[in-house]
Parts: C-alpha cells; sequence; structure tokens
C-alpha cells in the first residue's frame, strides 16, 4: 500500500483549518481527523511551519505572513482573535468600561491594551508573543 500525502493527519488537518470561516482554529474543529495522538502531531507540525499559532490550550489561530517583514501575523489582532476565540467557545465577555467609554465618545482616551470582562468562568490563559489577553 502506497501512502499519499493526501492520506496523512496532517494534510486532513491543514484541509479543514483553510476551510474554516472563523480565525481561531480549535481543537475539537479537526478531532475526528484521527486519534489523539495524531491530532496533537499534525498541530505542532502546522505551528512549526507557522502556518497556524498556538494561542493556549487547544486553541489556535490562523496566521498571515507579512509580505513587508517576513513576519506572521493575527489578522484584525491579538485582542480580537482572543475574543472571537472566547466566542467560539462560548464564553459570554463584554468590552472593558474604558474601551465602552472611548466607543461611546464619553473618553478621547483610546484603551492601548483593554481587559476584558467575563460573565462566564475561563479559567485559561490567552496569549501571543507576550501579549496576554487580560480579564476584569
Amino acid at each position: 500500500m502506497k501512502v499519499r500525502a493526501q492520506d496523512t493527519t496532517r494534510y486532513k488537518a491543514l484541509q479543514r483549518i483553510k476551510q474554516l470561516p472563523s480565525t481561531t482554529v480549535l481543537r475539537q474543529d479537526i478531532e475526528d481527523l484521527g486519534s489523539g495522538r495524531q491530532v496533537s502531531r499534525a498541530l505542532q507540525d502546522l505551528v512549526k511551519e507557522g502556518l497556524i499559532v498556538k494561542l493556549g490550550y487547544g486553541i489556535y489561530a490562523k496566521t498571515r505572513k507579512s509580505t513587508i517583514t517576513d513576519d506572521l501575523y493575527l489578522p484584525g489582532g491579538f485582542l480580537a482573535v482572543a475574543r472571537e476565540a472566547l466566542t467560539r467557545l462560548g464564553i459570554a465577555w463584554n468590552c472593558s468600561a474604558a474601551e465602552e467609554d472611548y466607543r461611546l465618545g464619553k473618553s478621547q482616551q483610546v484603551p492601548a491594551n483593554p481587559a476584558t470582562k467575563l460573565n462566564t468562568r475561563f479559567r485559561r490563559q490567552l496569549s501571543y508573543r507576550g501579549m496576554e489577553l487580560r480579564f476584569e
């Protein structure tokens, strides 16, 4: 029996990830493609190749390559991707008070790294390149 590239768990995982409409990739999105060990190895390979990055336990994100610097980046930024991950996990959240004041025009101070208010319990950490999602 000859093994083709299309038969590998890594290839199937990559195709499934490309088809996902969201930037966030959860482990449960590709869990049905093989055993737990196969899925873990496929995800590790994709992280090493820079096609996805790991944000937290079971949470990954698609990356893009900058045409200027050839660095990988998260489309929309870390905060947007992390909040998308919370939404996909079913965690209820709201914007911080500072962010809400700026949005409503009550303040002219732009929140640089705003916290996120959680309405549901969430004990994981989400981080990327030294940035960490802060909770209120």
